[in-house]
């Protein structure tokens, strides 16, 4: 009984639902953010919360922030996966290290900046707003 309430739910809620699909509602990102990270890196744990306040100034931009944590074996394949499902996989095999930002064209995958610890988060605002 409980499982025919379940499905009768379901199927009202479905028919509430709009018509567009989900795909469709999600808006496809300019700008890919990308942090090459590793828990012993310094200059990570340096950047991490002027990346953050970024993150939550540029909210509702066409930005996507991602973090590649280059930590231990692991955290390398699963990071490199997603780099490949990103199609910039080349550009991580390029850039070796951590402790550095990417801003790249989700659309031409060309690395637009590059920021270290050195930059300001008003600093690094400025110029990925002026790329969008």
């Amino acid at each position: 009984m409980k499982n025919v309430f379940i499905a009768i739910c379901l199927f009202i809620a479905m028919a509430f639902m709009p018509t567009k699909s989900f795909s469709q509602e999600i808006a496809k990102p300019e700008l890919l953010i990308v942090k090459f990270h590793a828990d012993w890196c310094g200059s990570c744990k340096a950047i991490g919360p002027a990346l953050e306040d970024l993150a939550n100034k540029l909210d509702g931009k066409a930005t996507l922030f991602v973090e590649l944590n280059f930590t231990n074996n692991t955290t390398k394949h699963q990071s490199n996966m997603l780099a490949s499902a990103l199609g910039i996989e080349k550009i991580v095999s390029s850039n070796i290290g951590t402790g550095f930002v990417l801003v790249i064209d989700s659309k031409t995958k060309e690395v637009k900046a590059k920021f270290t610890k050195l930059q300001t988060t008003k600093e690094m605002g400025k110029k990925i707003t002026s790329l969008l």
